[in-house]
């Protein structure tokens, strides 16, 4: 079993957030060796207040400074810890007080190849409405399912599985809940195509890890996401980072068959008629934020298609 763990978390001006994170991650019935926190906010007094939270815990502190990036704060983490056990997380995470205990174990199971990366599972699960599932499952876009057959899609969207009926091997995992092996990023790191607040690089990354090792996800493994609503973008540009990245992943890692083309075009049409619907018939935001989204996305994928220079 391994014996040295790092928990990794990326974070930026959410310190009301990361002190209940940290609070949650002392009440571990299994402690981390340390805490990696990579910090891209402009609060001075983080590191004081981390060290305080900390104190008597048994859990060392180790703290950096970095430029905004999801991906590139992690990249930078991994260089400070010791662990031969990587635990990421997002800064507005709760854990369940046997999250670690629980995922551990599942290192040791026997896959060929070895199990690589462990993933846990909500013990509040996002749902979606049933029109809202039926249309992503159309369009074959990304949702959740009650399912024990998580899938990457043609398009290159996410078939998530809500809570799995036991411990199974998944495509796919996701960046602000997951453990993985050191030895996995030995010939692999975060890809930052995305500066800023990202979206797809813990599909990406894990995509090209699992051809190597296996990804399982832990129905006992429990953790809740606040989904603080501090530091994330605005509607429009959410949209755009999802046009732009779905892209990327598509064109680095898939396969360019006819089924993946048409399944990919379909979900550009589906995303097309939901947000312009978004943007004609929504009563709240402002519609020309989704269309400026729209348009933002669609024109990053353009830049990139013929080699252009990207200010995402």
């Amino acid at each position: 079993m391994p014996s040295i763990i790092s928990v990794i978390v990326p974070t930026l001006n959410r310190p009301d957030d990361l002190m209940v994170f940290v609070d949650s991650l002392k009440k571990q019935t299994i402690k981390p060796l340390e805490l990696v926190i990579v910090d891209a906010g402009t609060i001075d007094s983080l590191e004081k207040m981390l060290q305080d939270a900390l104190k008597g815990s048994g859990i060392s502190l180790q703290y950096t400074k970095s430029e905004p990036g999801t991906s590139l704060q992690r990249n930078v983490a991994m260089k400070l810890a010791k662990g031969e056990i990587f635990f990421f997380f997002d800064d507005d995470i709760i854990l369940e007080p046997d999250y670690i205990e629980q995922t551990l174990p599942c290192f040791e199971i026997p896959h060929n190849p070895p199990v690589g990366a462990v993933l846990g599972t909500f013990n509040s699960p996002y749902t979606m409405t049933k029109w809202k599932l039926k249309y992503a499952k159309l369009f074959r876009m990304t949702h959740t399912d009650n399912t024990d057959s998580p899938r990457v899609m043609s398009s290159g969207a996410v078939c998530w599985s809500i809570e799995p009926s036991k411990v199974i091997p998944i495509p796919v995992c996701s960046g602000g809940r997951v453990a993985f092996r050191r030895e996995c990023f030995h010939e692999a790191q975060w890809d930052t195509f995305l500066p800023g607040y990202t979206m797809s690089e813990d599909v990406e990354i894990s995509y090209r890890i699992a051809k190597k090792w296996t990804l399982v996800q832990n129905p006992d493994a429990k953790l809740y996401h606040k989904k603080s609503p501090v530091s994330r973008d605005k509607y429009g540009e959410r949209v755009a980072r999802l046009i732009y990245s779905r892209y990327y992943f598509f064109q680095k890692n898939l396969p360019k068959t006819p089924r993946h083309l048409v399944g990919f075009t379909w979900w550009n049409i589906g995303v097309l008629l939901l947000y312009t619907n978004v943007a004609m018939f929504k009563t709240k935001g402002k519609p020309a934020d989704t269309l400026k989204g729209l348009k933002k996305g669609y024109s990053l994928c353009f830049q990139h298609l013929f080699k252009k220079e990207i200010n995402p």
